[in-house]
């Protein structure tokens, strides 16, 4: 939903402006997100998996849970920033039907998530990519979206996207 109110604003912006719907329309349908945020990696047994490795802070990933229109399984945790996850367990009960936690926080994000949805803690990105997508079933979505920094366990937010991307991509494909 995100995505599609900043291009209700920039039409706003454009009509504000003077421009015709005609001379917005190009430049918007030419537009493609940028890497690691709420990126579409590719579908494997009617599964999206989608990097969202920007998401660096909890109002990142709570805007991400709010753009899913289908059941979630989550790959979140890195760095313990002293973020209270347990103020978007709600949203996450909502939202969430399975999580799988890395990083120095996951064992806590696991302990404030626990009444809120399925938690377990794996020990590094390449097991947690394995256990989303046995957790996951056809019209789901694994969405990686850390809520946190990954300076844990990666160089940078870059990094990490990058590493879950070509983890998905090596993912095998059950129905070939």
């Amino acid at each position: 939903p995100h995505n599609a109110e900043n291009m209700m604003a920039a039409l706003a912006v454009g009509r504000a402006r003077g421009l015709s719907f005609e001379e917005m329309v190009p430049p918007l349908c030419a537009y493609r997100a940028q890497l690691h945020r709420l990126e579409f990696i590719r579908a494997i047994a009617g599964v999206d998996y989608i990097n969202d490795s920007k998401a660096t802070n909890l109002d990142a990933l709570e805007k991400a849970l709010l753009s899913a229109t289908k059941p979630i399984v989550l790959i979140a945790g890195g760095k313990d920033k002293g973020f209270a996850f347990d103020s978007i367990a709600s949203l996450v009960a909502r939202k969430v039907r399975h999580a799988v936690l890395i990083g120095e926080i996951g064992a806590r994000i696991a302990h404030d998530w626990r009444e809120a949805t399925e938690c377990e803690v794996v020990s590094s990105l390449s097991a947690a990519a394995e256990r989303a997508q046995a957790a996951a079933r056809d019209g789901e979505i694994v969405l990686f979206s850390p809520g946190t920094s990954s300076f844990d366990m990666f160089k940078s937010y870059a990094d990490r996207g990058d590493q879950f991307r070509a983890l998905v991509r090596g993912l095998p494909d059950p129905t070939l």
